[in-house]
C-alpha cells in the first residue's frame, strides 16, 4: 500500500516536470498548444501503457507509477481518453456519448463558473 502510493507520488513529481518541460518548448506554459500536445501525447501513451497491462508486459506497480502518476501529472485527457476507450468497448454507447458530452460540455462550464466566481470575490 505504502509503496503504491510512492510509485503514484514519484511519477506524479516526474510527469509534472516532464509537463512543464513540453509545454515550454512548444510556447509557454499557458499555450493550448503545448496543452493539446501533452493531451494527445499522454492519451496514446496511456492507451499503450493499458494495452501493455492487459497483455502482462507490464506490472501494476509499472502501472501506477507511469499512468497514474506520470501520466496522471502530464495530462489528464489522457484517463478520460482512456475511459471512453473503455466504455465504447463494452458497447455502453449512451453511456460513452453522454460520458463525452458531459466532460465537453460541463468541464468548460465549470471551469468558466469557477473564473467567475472567483475574479468577482477577488476583483
Amino acid at each position: 500500500m505504502v509503496q503504491d502510493w510512492a510509485l503514484v507520488a514519484f511519477g506524479g513529481a516526474l510527469g509534472a516536470v516532464l509537463r512543464f518541460t513540453v509545454m515550454e518548448q512548444v510556447g509557454s506554459a499557458t499555450s493550448p498548444w503545448g496543452t493539446l500536445t501533452v493531451n494527445l501525447v499522454g492519451s496514446v501513451a496511456l492507451g499503450a501503457l493499458s494495452a501493455a497491462l492487459a497483455l502482462s508486459v507490464v506490472s501494476e506497480g509499472q502501472a501506477l507509477l507511469f499512468g497514474t502518476g506520470l501520466l496522471g501529472a502530464f495530462t489528464t485527457m489522457s484517463t478520460f481518453s482512456m475511459d471512453t476507450v473503455r466504455l465504447a468497448q463494452e458497447g455502453a454507447w449512451s453511456s460513452t456519448v453522454g460520458y463525452v458530452v458531459a466532460t465537453a460540455v460541463f468541464g468548460p462550464l465549470l471551469a468558466w463558473m469557477g473564473w467567475k466566481v472567483t475574479h468577482a470575490g477577488l476583483a
